[in-house]
C-alpha cells in the first residue's frame, strides 16, 4: 500500500469514526427524548388518578368530617409532586441536549484533526509532495501576475508530460514543470 492509499484510508477511517460519533449522539438524544415523554405520561397519569381518587375522597370525607383536611394535604401533595416531576423532566432534556452538544462537539473537532497530505511519483522514482506542487504553481503564477490575489486554485497533473497544469479563480490558466 502506497503513502496515497493510506492517507486515503486514514481520511475515510476518521470521517467515519466522526460519523459514527454524531450518529450515536443523535441516537442518544432521541432516546433521552423518549424516556422524558414517558416519564412525563407516567407524572400525568399519576395526577389523573390523584384526581380521580379526590371526589372517592370527598364521598369519604363527607362521612368522616375529620377527613377534610388530609385529603386537601394530598391533593396539594399531587400537586407538588407533578411540579416536582415536570421540572425534574426539564432538568434531565437539558442534560441530554447538553451531552448530545458536547458528543457533537467532539466529532466536529476530529474531523478537524485529519492531516491531508499526498505525494506525487513518477516511473523514474522522483517524488514530490502535493503541498509543494501547489506552492510551485502559486508562484509560477505569481511571476506573471503581481497584482491578482490567488482565492482559488485548481491542478490538473499530468505525469505523462511531466507537466502540472492550473486554473487560478476559475478562469486564468497556467502551467509548471511537475520535476
Amino acid at each position: 500500500m502506497d503513502a496515497k492509499e493510506k492517507t486515503t484510508n486514514t481520511a475515510a477511517d476518521t470521517k467515519k469514526t466522526a460519523a459514527e460519533l454524531a450518529e450515536m449522539a443523535k441516537e442518544s438524544v432521541v432516546k433521552t427524548g423518549e424516556s422524558i415523554k414517558k416519564n412525563v405520561e407516567k407524572a400525568a397519569e399519576s395526577v389523573k388518578k390523584a384526581a380521580e381518587k379526590k371526589p372517592a375522597e370527598k364521598k369519604a370525607a363527607e362521612k368522616k368530617p375529620a377527613a377534610k383536611k388530609p385529603a386537601a394535604k394530598k391533593t396539594t401533595t399531587t400537586k407538588s409532586t407533578a411540579k416536582k416531576a415536570t421540572s425534574t423532566v426539564k432538568a434531565t432534556a437539558a442534560k441530554a441536549s447538553a451531552a448530545a452538544k458536547k458528543a457533537s462537539a467532539k466529532a466536529t473537532a476530529s474531523k478537524k484533526d485529519v492531516v491531508k497530505s499526498a505525494v506525487l511519483q513518477d516511473n523514474y522514482g522522483n517524488e514530490k509532495a502535493i503541498e509543494d506542487v501547489y506552492a510551485a504553481a502559486i508562484a509560477n503564477f505569481k511571476e506573471g501576475n503581481k497584482r491578482v490575489a490567488v482565492k482559488e486554485i485548481k491542478l490538473f497533473i499530468k505525469a505523462t508530460e511531466n507537466k502540472v497544469y492550473y486554473i487560478v479563480n476559475g478562469t486564468i490558466p497556467g502551467s509548471v514543470d511537475l520535476f
